[in-house]
């Protein structure tokens, strides 16, 4: 298999850690969904290693997740809540042996136990089994700020200090490492006036 990679892009592109551009986009993206109102509020971790898609189909299985499953369902249960955008940030990462998927999303409250329910049977519905009991882990976000440097800990180990992370090796995957929704993009945030700040000496460190 390793044989037909692709090494600079594509689906089929390999990548060893987060690198700079998508990372700093991630750091002011958890920020600014708190400025739009939208904060993050839930963490998932899919463990692909416990469901039946390889390793290197885990990043397409998940954008296929979001864009096919998540979103529409989003559009058609918030419609009391002014039609919510998808608003979220993920990277996947392979280190300890395993693929896993971190997703910290927005959810509309009043909607946080039908969003709990569906991610099982969205992920059912993209696999050819279903996922072992434990694949899925779903958690209220209290700490956004200690969770955005626990995803971020994937990053390329020159730019770590700057983002305020410890770098931790997150091995090789295949396929986009991370992403954002388009409503915490770059083009979102300069057009709703968001100034980056830089990170003060201080901050550089934690986990």
């Amino acid at each position: 298999m390793h044989g037909a990679i692709i090494a600079n892009g594509g689906p089929d592109r390999v990548s060893h850690f987060i690198k700079r551009r998508p990372a700093v986009n991630i750091h002011h993206a958890v920020r600014y969904s708190q400025r739009i109102g939208l904060p993050l509020n839930r963490f998932v971790t899919i463990n692909f290693d416990l469901t039946s898609c390889a390793s290197s189909r885990a990043s397409h299985a998940f954008r296929k997740l979001l864009t096919q499953r998540f979103a529409p369902w989003l559009r058609r249960s918030s419609e009391g809540n002014q039609s919510v955008p998808p608003t979220y940030v993920w990277a996947i990462e392979c280190g300890g042996r395993q693929t896993a998927v971190h997703w910290l999303v927005h959810v509309p409250r009043g909607m946080y136990r039908s969003f709990d329910r569906k991610i099982r049977a969205w992920l059912m519905s993209l696999l050819d089994a279903p996922p072992e009991p434990h694949a899925i882990n779903v958690k209220p976000i209290h700490n956004l700020t200690g969770l955005r440097r626990y995803v971020l800990k994937g990053v390329d180990p020159a730019w770590a200090k700057h983002l305020g992370v410890r770098h931790v090796d997150q091995g090789m995957t295949i396929g986009k490492r991370s992403g954002f929704s388009k409503n915490l993009g770059p083009a979102a945030r300069k057009r709703g006036g968001y100034v980056p700040r830089r990170m003060p000496p201080s901050c550089a460190g934690g986990s």
